[in-house]
Formats: structure tokens, C-alpha cells, sequence
């Protein structure tokens, strides 16, 4: 067998025969990292509580979290929450999307969608216009298939009487003026 070249492939070659060609290509750049709303996908976490991580207090947060280890408190956000198949939430939850696979003790607001995952454990009322729920999940408290805000709103709200007739006079009484409208929003005792 023969080869057309009889120096061996791995020493430099003379000065003479280096090729000018790759002298003469620019260095390459060097990368830099997206700007940090590039990076961020719609699926990508943005925080992870993970196993043995035990948590007391206010969650607030955007973008996606999940959550595997012990939380106690009140949570809030406009958007994702997981709880993790490990996790133990003993708390409050109002968030735009709530995915649970774990234990949660306490009421559950999910603005768009609440999806309930085997072997998820909830106790606890859920408010949520979509609710889905997977065979091997176990359950216990009411579900609302309704928006949190039209609910608190009519809790709040009592139906204006409606004219009332007078039988003696056909004169027209109106209704009583209602309470001042931000006391709308506030629960009920």
C-alpha cells in the first residue's frame, strides 16, 4: 500500500510550506451569553426548593418554580408553581397555574389551570377555571370551576332588591344606596 505522504501527520510542517490562507482569517469572536430573556423559555425553572430544603414564610415569584422539599406559609405569583411528587406544602396558594404531584395541605386559587397528578395529595378547596385530576390522586375538600375574582365578588355582593311597588301608590321606590364599591373586593365575616 502507498501513501502520497511520506512525513508523519503529527509534526509541524517546514516554515516554508505553511499554508497563507489561514493567516489570513480573523480571530475568531469570542461568545457571549443571550440576554437573559433569551435564555429564559416558557418550560426552563427559574427556581427549584429541592429535597430536604425546608422553607417558612411569603413565596413571590414570576416565571416558573418547583418545589420538592417542605414549605409552610402563603404563596403568590402570575405564574407556574410544580409541586413535586416529595414536596409538603402546608400553605396557601394563589398562582396562575399550579401543577401538583405532592402533598398539599390548604386551599388552592389557580387563575388559568390546576393539574392534580398521581400520587398528589391535596386537602383543601380548589378554585380553578380548568381542573384536571389523574387517576391515584386523593382528594378532600370542594372544587370551584370558576374564576377567584367572580367568586369573591358575588360572596361579597348581595343582589340589589328590585323596585318595589307600592300597593297603595303606583309610584316606583328605588333601591337603598349600596355600600361604597371598593368594599366589594373585602370578605364577607
Amino acid at each position: 500500500m502507498k501513501f502520497g505522504r511520506r512525513e508523519s501527520l503529527f509534526t509541524n510542517p517546514p516554515p516554508d510550506e505553511v499554508d497563507d490562507t489561514a493567516r489570513q482569517l480573523p480571530a475568531p469572536t469570542p461568545r457571549t451569553a443571550p440576554p437573559p430573556a433569551a435564555r429564559t423559555a416558557a418550560n426552563e425553572l427559574n427556581a427549584f426548593l429541592g429535597r430536604g430544603c425546608i422553607y417558612e414564610g411569603k413565596l413571590t415569584f414570576e416565571g416558573r418554580v418547583r418545589i420538592d422539599g417542605k414549605f409552610t406559609g402563603e404563596i403568590f405569583s402570575n405564574d407556574t408553581l410544580e409541586i413535586g411528587p416529595d414536596a409538603e406544602l402546608e400553605a396557601e396558594i394563589d398562582v396562575a397555574t399550579v401543577i401538583v404531584a405532592g402533598r398539599v395541605n390548604g386551599n388552592v386559587i389557580a387563575r388559568t389551570r390546576c393539574d392534580l397528578r398521581a400520587p398528589g395529595v391535596v386537602v383543601g378547596n380548589i378554585t380553578s377555571p380548568i381542573i384536571t385530576m389523574d387517576e391515584g390522586v386523593r382528594f378532600d375538600g370542594a372544587m370551584r370551576m370558576g374564576s377567584a375574582l367572580d367568586d369573591a365578588v358575588r360572596a361579597s355582593t348581595r343582589r340589589a332588591p328590585a323596585a318595589i311597588e307600592d300597593t297603595e301608590s303606583s309610584e316606583r321606590r328605588s333601591a337603598p344606596a349600596s355600600r361604597d364599591p371598593s368594599e366589594l373586593l373585602k370578605p364577607v365575616p
